[in-house]
């Protein structure tokens, strides 16, 4: 049995999570967020509600499907039967995928609790800045220069241009040092009533939108009508230093284009900046280990920008423990 600390519990954190309790190790979770989920959040303003940065689930790899419908069968997650719309120059069209996608119930942020609920210890608020490795033993420090530890072993599930300063003197730093980042501005609206669309989520090319979703489309979410828009990477980046207001109206006045609609009141909304959304280039290496120094790297970086692919490498940086 190992004493493991895991820094960052989104969905390669708490992959690992699982793995390593099923071991029998002793697990703590560290997040800088006060809840767990990392890019499964969900946000509440007033009566609203909405799934803030991952849509959905899909499945690949047989291993992952047949978790998926673990999940399924204990009531963590539900099928979200939608085909996307494909909105472009060509006008608004069903698109041909066929995809099964899943979605936390009753929003993306309850899959992230069940999943974090095996933790020895959960510790939320808190930033690592700094992990400190012993001869035999990791000291982990935060922003406020509490100390924690000692561990057996780590696990690092973060954007790598936060891992990098925790793996200073290991080899993997060089090995993600060069690993880019794309921002995603999101953009949540509310209504305080239904948009009059057959369009429950789309695809959006040839704007400032790469995705849409009505998210009370979504299985057991609330009534109201709530709607998640999401920039594309490439314009999410050009603006990524612009000025809020201008972002929230260029991205609300893409919505209405998109979906040909007008004269819709917003009763609430919300903007978020996702700077480190997804990779670039995934390494598809699964994840990174340094046995030297008992330290293992994880996240959909690593894998494959999905969290299927989040998933996957906690599984792989668990297997090395």
């Amino acid at each position: 049995m190992k004493r493991i600390a895991i820094v960052g519990a989104g969905m390669a954190g708490l992959s690992a999570l699982s793995a390593l309790t099923k071991q029998g190790h002793v697990v703590t979770l560290f997040d800088k967020s006060r809840g767990s989920g990392g890019r499964m959040a969900s946000k509440k303003v007033g009566d609203a509600s909405w799934d803030m940065g991952a849509q959905f689930i899909r499945a690949h790899d047989a291993s992952f499907m047949k978790t998926l419908h673990e999940w399924q069968h204990q009531g963590w997650v539900s099928e979200w039967a939608v085909t996307p719309h494909v909105i472009d120059a060509e006008g608004i069209r069903l698109s041909d995928d066929e995809s099964t996608r899943y979605v936390g119930v009753s929003r993306m942020t309850a899959l992230s609790r069940q999943l974090l609920a095996p933790a020895t210890e959960f510790i939320p608020n808190t930033r690592i800045v700094s992990c400190q490795r012993t001869d035999s033993e990791w000291l982990l420090t935060d922003e406020n220069d509490q100390h924690y530890g000692p561990f057996d072993s780590l696990i690092i599930n973060t954007p790598p241009q936060q891992a990098l300063p925790l793996l200073e003197n290991s080899h993997l730093a060089a090995a993600i040092n060069d690993v880019e980042m794309l921002p995603c501005w999101t953009l949540l609206l509310a209504f305080p009533e239904r948009i009059d669309t057959p369009v429950d989520a789309a695809f959006v090319h040839d704007s400032a939108i790469a995705w849409l979703a009505r998210n009370n489309s979504k299985p057991l979410r609330d009534s109201g009508e709530t709607w998640v828009i999401q920039a594309s990477h490439a314009w999410s980046q050009e603006q990524v230093d612009a000025p809020r207001e201008e972002v929230l109206h260029a991205l609300e006045q893409a919505f209405f284009t998109a979906l040909g609609v007008q004269g819709y009141a917003v009763s609430e909304h919300w903007l978020h900046r996702w700077l480190y959304a997804v990779p670039a280039k995934p390494l598809d290496a699964g994840a990174l280990f340094d046995a030297d120094r008992a330290v293992a790297v994880c996240g959909d970086w690593c894998q494959r920008g999905t969290l299927e692919g989040a998933w996957l490498s906690g599984q792989q940086a668990a297997s090395y423990f």
